[in-house]
């Protein structure tokens, strides 16, 4: 194992540890199925948007433009891992000299994309155009400070740990903000949704808080020791939580506002529904 350098900001642990065959061809794999999930689900949510009454359609073209950025940006971190690495007696060591790896271009994408999540939200909810503004600045502003604190927090993680952990409590706070703004917005949302839709905000809450609350315990990882399952578990953990919260997140949304759209009477809807006997029609708009 390579001896962590913490003055060399421009590193992640990824640059400094010897990894097995086994595990780098495991980080290979998560990587190439995190962007290759993100690049396949593009054509699915334009084709949702086009089922969709003409007001909730920005929800599901907004999770395809998530898939294309975070597509994009998980194929650069693949590329980077192919890269880096080198085969030497048996075992992959990161190279010395050029290439390196880096998970700042997570935190690029999620600069990106992170923005959009939370605004589909509102959309999502049917709020007025300017409460809807409001509430989409009020939990951008946050995002964005939670995730720039977090980029400049992680260059800490090849041994400055006071680094790390200050401006990851630092980072933490804003999402504390954060999740009280979300939470503003979907008691809104409940107010706003119809009877048999109630359930579905109180639902994405909860899957907020439980797939989002995956980052931090990567962001902590390091921590444990520079060995190759801590690298391999923290590409995992990333991958994982934007699986969660930007593609089935997404599903989950275009879900409920196909429901809305045809409770609200918008007859492609219905019929994109309408898969059960027509007596079951009902149940099936509730979610049930």
């Amino acid at each position: 194992m390579l001896v962590p350098n913490p003055s060399n900001a421009v590193n992640n642990i990824e640059n400094l540890v010897t990894l097995t065959a086994g595990q780098y061809t495991t980080g290979s794999l998560i990587l190439m199925v995190s962007y290759g999930a993100h690049f396949a689900f593009i054509l699915y949510f334009l084709m949702t948007s086009m089922q969709l009454a003409p007001r909730y359609r920005i929800v599901p073209i907004l999770s395809a433009v998530v898939m294309a950025s975070a597509g994009l940006s998980l194929f650069r971190e693949f590329t980077a891992w192919q890269d880096v690495y080198q085969f030497v007696g048996g075992q992959y060591v990161p190279l010395t000299e050029g290439e390196t790896f880096t998970n700042a271009y997570r935190y690029g994408n999620w600069t990106i994309t992170v923005p959009l999540l939370l605004t589909q939200l509102p959309i999502a909810f049917a709020l007025s155009r300017p409460d809807l503004h409001k509430r989409a600045l009020r939990m951008a502003i946050p995002a964005l400070l939670m995730i720039w604190t977090g980029l400049y927090g992680q260059f800490g993680e090849t041994g400055d740990w006071s680094r790390l952990n200050l401006w990851g409590i630092i980072s933490t706070a804003f999402f504390v903000w954060l999740i009280i703004e979300v939470r503003g917005v979907i008691t809104a949302g409940i107010a706003n949704s119809p009877a048999e839709l109630k359930a579905w905000p109180k639902n994405i809450w909860w899957y907020f808080l439980a797939t989002w609350g995956l980052y931090p315990i990567a962001y902590a990882l390091p921590q444990l020791g520079f060995t190759g399952d801590v690298v391999v578990v923290r590409q995992l953990l990333y991958s994982i939580a934007d699986i969660s919260s930007k593609l089935i997140y997404g599903v989950i949304l275009s879900r409920y506002v196909l429901r809305r759209s045809a409770l609200e009477g918008y007859m492609p809807s219905a019929e994109a529904l309408s898969t059960t006997p027509v007596g079951s029609q009902a149940a099936s708009v509730r979610g049930d």
